[in-house]
């Protein structure tokens, strides 16, 4: 930005030192000051235009990739959290299964205890 700002700084000097330096009268050399001015304060408006142009597109632009990269991450999330569920609930069936098994082995084996000890003849 600062050699841009120097460039046109060097441009301006130069103008202005040549329509001084110019063979002209105080009027005309006036009116050219304020031509040349003009001329230029309309060519800074109109790049600093362009330049505020750019930048809304470029905020539009990162705007809509952010929203998608947004988007994308809210799926990816939503199918990694239905996977994670899934595991979770297969995990805690598993388990209850197992459970399960443990307190039916558990009541078989008292039953198998009970009816041993009712074979048994005192």
């Amino acid at each position: 930005m600062r050699s841009t700002r120097d460039f046109l700084t060097g441009i301006i000097t130069g103008v202005v030192i040549g329509i001084l330096t110019a063979p002209r009268s105080g009027k005309e050399t006036r009116e050219k000051l304020t031509e040349e001015a003009n001329k230029r304060s309309g060519d800074l408006k109109d790049q600093w235009e362009k330049g505020v142009a750019q930048v809304k597109d470029g905020y539009e632009q990162a705007k809509t990739q952010v929203g998608q990269y947004a988007d994308k991450a809210k799926d990816q999330y939503e199918q990694l959290k239905g996977q994670a569920q899934d595991a979770y609930d297969k995990e805690r069936v598993k388990s209850q299964y197992n459970d399960k098994v443990d307190e039916l082995a558990n009541k078989t084996e008292s039953g198998i205890e009970d009816a041993r000890d009712s074979f048994k003849v005192n």
